[in-house]
């Protein structure tokens, strides 16, 4: 029997995320290193992830300390940046990689404010 293994085709990031002055945040958490393998019936199972950094993702040159409403009232325009999220992950992935609390062999996620998340690790 002749078997034919298929390439799937890498078809281009369907999330565009419109990131601003007050959603540029993300925060990077720990995965446990195990989870439960009860059933998560009748209301779940509390599980802890370790926050270990958050910054602000995207150059937008920091975060505004007014609201939206009082800045566009006083400036008048609201810098956006629009991103996929394999360009996200394509632009922190050494970043993050590279960091001290990056442990070998555990699963970090990283969860931005304009809806964009990923998870990573690192190798032995």
């Amino acid at each position: 029997m002749n078997i034919k293994i298929l390439k799937k085709e890498n078809k281009m990031d369907k999330n565009i995320y419109i990131v601003d002055g007050w959603n540029n945040f993300c925060r990077v958490f720990e995965l446990p290193e195990k989870f439960s393998s009860e059933y998560c019936f009748g209301g779940g199972i509390d599980t802890t992830f370790k926050m270990v950094d958050w910054f602000n993702p995207m150059d937008l040159g920091g975060q505004p300390t007014v609201s939206k409403e009082v800045w566009f009232e006083k400036v008048g325009k609201i810098e956006t940046v629009q991103v996929s999220s394999d360009e996200l992950q394509n632009k922190l992935l050494d970043f993050l990689i590279g960091k001290n609390y990056v442990k070998p062999n555990r699963t970090y996620i990283l969860i931005a404010n304009f809806g964009a998340s990923f998870t990573f690790s690192k190798g032995e």
